[in-house]
Formats: structure tokens, C-alpha cells, sequence
């Protein structure tokens, strides 16, 4: 798995290529939005600059993560996608957050999905490719069962929503490489 910091995944709409520095300035816009980082689950809510930045390259350095901007057919950075591996159990868990409300409901999420599907299944050869949504997120919800996640189950009382603040209960879901052969 050499040089996986240097990966860079071309859909019909949109790459997803390595995430950089100058790209924080996009996330202090998008994060000063309550409906942006509604279901995200920490306390994004106007971040600084120098903290996104002190994310990135801390995300940059560790072997166990890929970060990704999210680059739309006009250029734009969107958002970014996250993967945490677990090489030894062959698996994949996924972060992603479209931050450019303009793109919301317009498919892209699928398109992202099914780009990182290939690349767990086929290119890092795992088994399975994970992920945590909260319970209320449906738009979130819909898209993950789309193109073929399963709820496995709920944490209860799981996480601290900071915009509806309250606790909230959060689904796992997943995808197995024998569900993602018979899918495509």
C-alpha cells in the first residue's frame, strides 16, 4: 500500500484528490454554516483556519488515513472524504461531509461512494467498508443504502449533537466485498 497518500480517483463528476493546506479556507466557510455541520458530531461550528489546517497535516501523516477533497466537474472543491483503515482486519471506515450546500441532493454522494467502494474492494482488496451516521441524518441515510450499506445497528445515545444539543443515537452500517461484487 506504498504511495497511497498520492492517490487520486476520477469519477464522471467528480476527483478526489489528496487533500492540501490552502484547502482550509474552504472548510472555515463552510463550517460557519449550522446546516453544514449539523450531523458531523464535533464541534466544527466556526473553526479557526489554523485548527483545520493543524487537522490536515496531522490527518496527512498518519499511514492509517486518506483524506480527499471532493473536486467537482467545474473545478470547486466541495468537501472532503476520509478513510481510516485497519489493515490487519482488512477493513475501511468511511468520513464525508459535502460542505457546498449547491451540490447537496445532486447525486455526488453516490458518485463518492461508489469511487471509494471500488478502491476498498478492488485496488486495498478488504473486506468490508464501514461507517457511522447519526440516526436522524436520513438524507445521509438514503444515499449510504443506495448504493448498498446495511444497518447493522444502533449505538444508543451515542453521540453529543452540538446544534440540536442533545444526545443522539448514531447507526453503523457496512458493506461487505462479496454484497459489492453482487452490486455491480
Amino acid at each position: 500500500m506504498k504511495d497511497l497518500k498520492k492517490t487520486i480517483l476520477k469519477g464522471e463528476r467528480i476527483i478526489l484528490r489528496p487533500i492540501k493546506l490552502s484547502d482550509a479556507k474552504d472548510y472555515v466557510l463552510w463550517f460557519k454554516d449550522k446546516e453544514v455541520v449539523h450531523y458531523l458530531g464535533n464541534k466544527l461550528l466556526n473553526i479557526k483556519e489554523a485548527d483545520v489546517k493543524k487537522y490536515i497535516s496531522s490527518t496527512n501523516k498518519d499511514k492509517d488515513q486518506l483524506l480527499f477533497a471532493i473536486i467537482a466537474e467545474d473545478g470547486k472543491h466541495i468537501g472532503n472524504t476520509a478513510l481510516r483503515f485497519a489493515k490487519d482486519d482488512k477493513r475501511a471506515g468511511l468520513g464525508l461531509a459535502i460542505g457546498d450546500k449547491e451540490y447537496w441532493g445532486k447525486g455526488y454522494a453516490g458518485e463518492i461512494l461508489s469511487l471509494l467502494g471500488d478502491f476498498v474492494f478492488k485496488k486495498l482488496k478488504f473486506e468490508r467498508f464501514d461507517l457511522v451516521v447519526f440516526s436522524q441524518n436520513k438524507r445521509a441515510f438514503k444515499a449510504y443504502k443506495k448504493i448498498g450499506f446495511k444497518k447493522e445497528g444502533t449505538l444508543r445515545n451515542y453521540t453529543w449533537n452540538w446544534i440540536d444539543k442533545e444526545i443522539q443515537d448514531e447507526c453503523v452500517m457496512s458493506i461487505l466485498k462479496s454484497e459489492w461484487k453482487n452490486k455491480k
